[in-house]
């Protein structure tokens, strides 16, 4: 799956982004992930906004 630098999927902004809720869920328990890449959301440059625009960075990009 590419990498993406800049990413910023549906999950990022509707609300349900787990690295925003991580205080959240690790009061109630849950596993908490610090990275986009870790989140089960991330789909890589497959649904990232930016791709194909730009302000896409894919990794290796310089």
């Amino acid at each position: 799956m590419e990498q993406c630098k800049g990413y910023c999927g549906v999950s990022c902004v509707n609300g349900m982004c787990p690295i925003s809720l991580a205080d959240e869920y690790q009061e109630m328990g849950f596993d908490v992930i610090r990275d986009c890449s870790d989140c089960i959301y991330y789909k890589g440059c497959e649904d990232c906004a930016f791709e194909g625009t730009e302000y896409c960075q894919k990794e290796g990009d310089i």
